[in-house]
């Protein structure tokens, strides 16, 4: 199943070599879970007042040190869709409010 004639088809053939494909709502709550989790753990450590400054390259080989988690997370390339709406959550927070600082 999932070949015809050595060819894939249906959603197989839709999706990249090497996908994978979670099934039940409970994992895939999980992996959204996860992808969260390991989202914070990146700009946790420039948080607050003791915050540690990063050293983040972006895809044009340009170096940043910042604090900024907006910065941060916005040079991330970040693929999952529940990491991606948190990044977007934060260049939105950025653009209405900024972050608070003179």
């Amino acid at each position: 199943p999932g070949t015809m004639q050595g060819l894939p088809y249906g959603l197989q053939a839709m999706l990249k070599d090497g996908h994978k494909h979670i099934s039940g709502l409970e994992e895939a709550v999980m992996k959204n879970i996860e992808a969260c989790k390991e989202l914070s753990q990146i700009a946790r450590t420039s948080l607050g007042p003791n915050g540690m400054s990063k050293m983040v390259i972006n895809h044009l080989e340009k170096l940043f040190v910042t604090k900024d988690a907006h910065t941060i997370m916005e040079e991330l390339e970040v693929q999952h869709p529940a990491a991606k709406l948190l990044v977007l959550a934060a260049m939105a927070q950025e653009k209405e409010i900024g972050d608070g600082t003179n």
